[in-house]
């Protein structure tokens, strides 16, 4: 059997199960079990037995709606690679606006915190962007879950970023940010069953929990950069429909208010700053 055939045969048992984007899936699982490049799967190469057990072994996990960051144990992010798997969030490509936003906002020796680091991919992304530019950040990353700290230290390494780690609850330990950049759990409670299952049954969710209104986490930092840190900018990730009310809580904080957009035209950072 050769890879292209074989790949149709797992698009159809790929999309029986549900699986969006069934066909290019099936493309991708195929050339993570045989090792071929994109132009030999297009050129029909054969597939030998080793080969054959490993695809099938990948797509009975895909079927089972294991997400396929999981499945290959990586997901690219602000163009590095980064180690996934069960004990983290799976790095979302909007997520980058956080990092583009403290790129443009760094100033001189400006200390930049990442609040509930996970993979570590905004804390590292922006360490290695910044490795040699002369406004001389520093770059730190906070995580409650043991876990997600040593697969966050792990991915800076692999990927030349120095960071500083702080195992803590929100920014608790930390004493001083000039800039703090927080993707927190923002589903609510209720909500979360109903995701589909690559996030309801695989992601951890202590990493989408946002309580009862998703705001619980939200509340709690904003409160403590208004009250403590007093950081001169403040710049959460929020869910679809969610940054009008995440903006009231950091307004009520005596914050000023901007949004962001994704490429989805969505309201995905809400920007805030203390006069």
């Amino acid at each position: 059997m050769n890879a292209r055939e074989a790949a149709r045969g797992i698009a159809s048992r790929l999309a029986a199960a549900g699986v969006p984007e069934a066909q290019f899936e099936a493309e991708l699982l195929t050339r993570e079990a045989t090792g071929l490049s994109r132009a030999q799967f297009f050129a029909g190469h054969g597939i030998d037995l080793d080969g054959e057990q490993r695809l099938e072994s990948l797509t009975t996990r895909r079927e089972a709606r294991e997400p396929a960051a999981y499945i290959s144990g990586e997901r690219e992010f602000y163009g590095l690679h980064f180690e996934v798997g069960p004990k983290v969030l799976v790095p979302r490509p909007e997520t980058e606006l956080l990092v583009d936003l403290a790129l443009r906002e760094c100033a001189l020796d400006d200390v930049i915190v990442d609040v509930g680091t996970g993979t570590g991919c905004i804390a590292t992304a922006l360490a290695w962007t910044l490795a040699g530019d002369a406004r001389g950040a520093t770059v730190l990353a906070t995580e409650i879950s043991g876990a997600a700290v040593i697969i966050a230290k792990q991915n800076a390494l692999r990927n030349g970023a120095r960071v500083e780690f702080i195992r803590t609850d929100l920014a608790a330990a930390v004493g001083r940010a000039d800039i703090v950049l927080a993707n927190l759990p923002y589903i609510p409670t209720d909500e979360i069953d109903a995701l589909e299952p690559e996030v309801s049954e695989w992601e951890p969710r202590v990493a989408l929990d946002g309580g009862a209104d998703g705001f619980a986490l939200i509340r709690r930092l904003v409160a403590d950069c208004a009250e403590r840190l007093r950081p001169r900018l403040l710049a959460l990730e929020v869910g679809f429909g969610q940054a009008g009310a995440a903006a009231e809580i950091a307004q009520a904080a005596g914050a000023e208010v901007s949004l962001i957009k994704d490429l989805a035209g969505i309201d995905r950072v809400v920007c805030c700053r203390w006069p």
